[in-house]
């Protein structure tokens, strides 16, 4: 976007994050949510508002920031547009015109170091149960011969049980306890949680101890899984959201890769204690965060959701490279808030009604569950916690097969980052259309490698395929399904929606992690490659049909174009095809 566009000569010259590929206003006369953030409201209306919010402060202290207040308000009301007149009046100094200016410009550049801070530091923590899936997939080769796990369905339940203590457990603390702990608290616990947790299995004696000691470790990849997206969505501006949510994909592909490198450098020692140190090195990971977890940030829409709004307003200063920016999100944050009745927090279980019965936030559950789905059921996790083990029973040697493992932690890593590019600017709808059909031929392509008679070529063509899928999933439904889950629901549910989508992937994870080793037994380890590639041709229709693009939009803008309702969006997709 060049500079002339915040240069607007009125508010119809609004920058490009406004602009929506689809924006039918919903025709359910009983959607109050329709629209959380109105501008184009007369100045005195805008004064009267930043009135309201100084009277109502209930921690006080905001009206000493009255001015800048008031000058991001109508910044906020212009649609972040420095119009001419306002300039040629003084309403902003030379300076806040140049940052303004920049920050258009420069999504990425233009933001703070505390921002930088607060996204790398909590998506850091998801190292922790990357390394563990990939660790896990090395260390069992080992610990099923020393503790005598014979039972294909037994094998399964210890490698998969992190996954279902996530789903039930550990996302559901995080709703019934969203009003009285904040994100970073929450953060902080879940490291204690991944720091205890994988040094307890580590030590494990027996197979029950190391059962209960991944139920504990669960339920901390739980508690992260949630409140992270969250902490990220609701802190970072509209332009670079997607890149700032990418990075938690980024780390979890980056802790595949170290899981695997761990594997291999600890597979020539003694069996009885090399699988120890394989699933006990992703403790560090987790300490390593807590400590830079102390200095990082408050989420300003919970600090605002829960009356503490002066320290939300000094967050925000903190978050954006320059005052005003911060005075404008503050404005937009709690009269988006106040609309939706976020500062008196909705109950759960209106929550749930508003999931099944109101037209925005259902069509904004389906999207968010049905990428949740596809981030499982697209079969990646199945390469992750099983690589070593198909290419043994394959033919394979167990130190090769832990070596080629670390390709695929490798692979996705490297094609997330290309993704942090890609995300705000192709769009998570394209990336997710161009990538569901090459996953279903990378699964067809693998499943029928395994018939080849030749090692050498089998192996060869075998990991070919695995590590195109990793590059591909990279690139779409890994990062996308992270970062939609993260902004496709209203303020007013989302911390309800969130940790359900995140306990969603977890179940989805559990289930497919438990039943792998029977799938491969019952169908052959081809018959059930094929089964997920079927997914995958199946996903993106469901694609095409009924999931919108969110580039670009603010999470209050977003409610716009889901209040239109799941099958008018269908609808009007289907309308283009028979037009063309």
């Amino acid at each position: 976007m060049t500079s002339s566009s915040i240069f607007g000569s009125d508010k119809a010259a609004a920058s490009d994050t406004t602009v929506y590929d689809y924006k039918e206003p919903s025709s359910d006369a009983e959607n109050k949510y329709a629209v959380v953030f109105e501008t184009g409201l007369p100045e005195e209306v805008v004064e009267s508002n930043v009135q309201r919010i100084i009277d109502n402060a209930p921690d006080g202290h905001v009206d000493e920031d009255a001015d800048i207040l008031l000058k991001g308000a109508f910044l906020a009301n212009d649609e972040s547009v420095l119009l001419p007149h306002k300039i040629e009046k003084g309403h902003y100094t030379q300076e806040e015109v140049d940052l303004l200016d920049y920050e258009s410009r420069h999504s990425i550049k233009s933001q703070s170091k505390w921002m930088f801070l607060l996204a790398i530091t909590s998506s850091f923590a998801a190292l922790n149960f990357g390394m563990d899936e990939s660790a896990v997939g090395g260390a069992q080769l080992q610990y099923i011969q020393e503790f005598n796990i014979t039972d294909a369905n037994v094998q399964g339940t210890v490698n998969a049980i992190p996954y279902l203590a996530a789903a039930v457990l550990g996302s559901p603390v995080v709703v019934l306890l969203d009003k009285h702990v904040g994100r970073k608290l929450f953060l902080l616990i879940s490291c204690v949680i991944g720091v205890a947790g994988s040094l307890w299995q580590a030590f494990s004696p027996n197979m029950a101890s190391l059962l209960v000691a991944r139920v504990f470790l669960g339920v901390g990849m739980g508690i992260n899984s949630s409140v992270v997206p969250m902490l990220i969505a609701e802190s970072s501006p509209a332009r670079s959201r997607g890149a700032f949510l990418m990075l938690w994909q980024t780390f979890v592909a980056t802790g595949v890769m170290l899981g695997s490198v761990f594997n291999r450098a600890f597979v020539d020692l003694d069996p009885k204690i090399s699988w120890r140190l394989m699933i006990g090195s992703s403790s560090v990971a987790p300490l390593i965060c807590f400590m830079f977890a102390l200095f990082i940030t408050e989420s300003p829409r919970w600090l605002i959701s829960v009356g503490r709004h002066h320290e939300a307003l000094d967050v925000l200063f903190k978050l954006r490279t320059h005052k005003l920016a911060g005075a404008r999100d503050f404005y937009i944050i709690y009269e988006s808030l106040r609309k939706v009745g976020e500062i008196e927090k909705i109950p759960v279980l209106e929550q749930v009604k508003l999931m099944i019965f109101d037209t925005r936030v259902r069509f904004g559950a389906v999207v968010s569950l049905f990428n949740m789905f596809m981030q499982q059921y697209c079969g990646v996790n199945v390469l992750v916690g099983y690589t070593p083990t198909i290419l043994v029973n394959a033919g394979i040697s167990p130190k090769t097969a832990i070596a080629g493992s670390i390709g695929i932690g490798g692979g996705c890593a490297l094609a997330t980052l290309v993704s942090t590019q890609l995300i705000d600017n192709l769009g998570r709808r394209k990336m997710l259309l161009f990538t569901f059909p090459i996953l279903a031929g990378c699964m067809f392509w693998l499943g029928a490698s395994l018939y080849i008679v030749d090692n050498a070529a089998r192996l060869g063509s075998g990991l070919a395929a695995m590590y195109l899928f990793t590059l591909t999933f990279g690139l779409g439904i890994g990062p996308v399904s992270w970062t939609m889950n993260s902004e496709v629901y209203p303020l007013h549910v989302r911390s309800f929606g969130v940790p359900l989508g995140m306990g969603w992937n977890w179940l989805l994870d559990f289930v497919l992690t438990m039943t792998w080793p029977k799938m491969a037994e019952s169908m052959t380890t081809s018959g059930g490659l094929y089964f997920y590639g079927g997914w995958n041709l199946f996903a993106f229709f469901f694609t095409f049909l009924f999931v919108p693009e969110t580039m670009r939009l603010s999470l209050e803008q977003l409610d716009e174009l889901f209040s239109q309702g799941i099958s008018k969006f269908a609808r009007s997709r289907l309308s283009q095809v028979k037009k063309a």
